[in-house]
C-alpha cells in the first residue's frame, strides 16, 4: 500500500498461476474412460508435521458427483462395491503406499470393480495393482485438487474456485 501511495507500480497477481503449475504436474498412468458419475471415495489420512492440517481432496471441485470419506482400516471392498453399484470408483488419498490398509483396500476393490486412484501426495515407486488408472498430482493443495478433478472430467465447469 505504501508503494502505491508513493507512486510505485501496481503489481497484479496472476490468480491462475498455481492452477497452471498444478495442471502441468498431473500425471496419468492408464485410461480415464468410463468415469461418468463415479463414486468418489476419499481415504482419510493423518496430517504430518510438515503438512499441517489443511483441507485437500477433490470435494470442492466436483460437479454433482457424490463423495464419501472413509478410513481404510475400517472399510472393506464389499462395502464400497455396494455403495458404488454399477458406477466406477475413484479413490483419492495422500501417501497411499504408507496408509494403513490403503494398498490392501485398493487391490481388493480393483480385483472386482473398476477403480481409478488419485494420489495427492508423493507416490514414490508404488503403483496400485489392478486399477484402470493411477493419477498423481504431486501435491494436495486446492490447485492440485482442481487439476485432478479437471483431468478426470469431474470438475465444475468454468467457475472461479
Amino acid at each position: 500500500a505504501w508503494t502505491r501511495a508513493a507512486g510505485g507500480s501496481t503489481v497484479t497477481a496472476d490468480t491462475e498461476l498455481g492452477y497452471a503449475a498444478a495442471r502441468r504436474a498431473v500425471r496419468v498412468d492408464g485410461l480415464l474412460t468410463g468415469l461418468e458419475q463415479p463414486l468418489v471415495v476419499q481415504l482419510h489420512t493423518e496430517s504430518t508435521m510438515a503438512e499441517g492440517r489443511v483441507p485437500w481432496g477433490l470435494g470442492p471441485h466436483l460437479d454433482g458427483v457424490p463423495e464419501i470419506r472413509v478410513i481404510a482400516t475400517e472399510t472393506d471392498p464389499a462395502t464400497l462395491r455396494g455403495l458404488a453399484g454399477d458406477r466406477p470408483v475413484v479413490l483419492v488419498g495422500r501417501h497411499l503406499h504408507r496408509l494403513p490398509g490403503g494398498p490392501e483396500l485398493i487391490a481388493g476393490l480393483a480385483a472386482q470393480h473398476p477403480v481409478t486412484v488419485v494420489e495427492m501426495g508423493w507416490p514414490a515407486q508404488w503403483r496400485p495393482t489392478g486399477v484402470r488408472a493411477f493419477v498423481t498430482t504431486y501435491g494436495a493443495s486446492h490447485a492440485n485438487g482442481r487439476a485432478a478433478a479437471e483431468v478426470l472430467g469431474l470438475a465444475k465447469a468454468n467457475r472461479a474456485l
